[in-house]
C-alpha cells in the first residue's frame, strides 16, 4: 500500500496549458515543471517565494493530505495502519486536487487535467475495496 500511495506523489497532479503556447506546464504534489521557456523545475516552496496565488493555498492543502495518507500508509508497516484513513485522506488530495485544476482550467484561453486525481482516487478505491474484503466480520 506505502508504495502505492508514493506513487502518487511522481505522477503529475495536473497537466495545465496556455492557448496561446501549447506548452504544457505539469505540477505535482511536490513543485511543477515548466517548459517554457526553457525546461525548468521549481518547488512547492519556491512557489510560495514567487507568487501570491490563490491557487497554492489548495495546491498546500492537497499535498498535506496526500503527505498525511503517506504517513498513514507507512503504519501499515507495522500492522497499524487504519486503510480507511489512509483512503480519506487520498480522497481529500484528490477532490483539492481536481479544485485547483478546474479553478486554473475556467480561466480563459488555458486547460487543466487532473490526472493526480485519478491516480489518488484510484489508490483510495483499491486500498479501501482490498479493506472491505479482507476485514474480519
Amino acid at each position: 500500500m506505502l508504495v502505492a500511495v508514493l506513487l502518487c506523489g511522481l505522477v503529475p497532479w495536473s497537466v495545465q496549458s496556455f492557448a496561446d503556447s501549447g506548452v504544457p506546464f505539469l505540477r505535482f504534489a511536490w513543485g511543477g515543471i515548466s517548459f517554457t521557456p526553457v525546461l525548468s523545475a521549481r518547488t512547492l516552496l519556491e512557489y510560495l517565494t514567487l507568487s501570491g496565488s490563490p491557487l497554492l493555498v489548495p495546491w498546500i492543502v492537497a499535498t498535506g493530505c496526500w503527505l498525511l495518507a503517506v504517513a498513514s500508509a507507512s503504519l501499515g508497516l507495522a500492522d497499524r495502519e487504519d486503510p480507511r484513513v489512509t483512503s480519506g485522506l487520498l480522497v481529500l488530495a484528490g477532490a483539492v486536487n481536481a479544485s485547483v485544476a478546474l479553478r486554473f482550467g475556467i480561466q480563459p484561453l488555458r486547460t487543466a487535467y487532473p490526472l493526480g486525481t485519478l491516480a489518488l482516487w484510484a489508490v483510495a478505491a483499491w486500498r479501501y475495496r482490498a479493506w472491505t474484503r479482507d476485514r474480519p466480520r
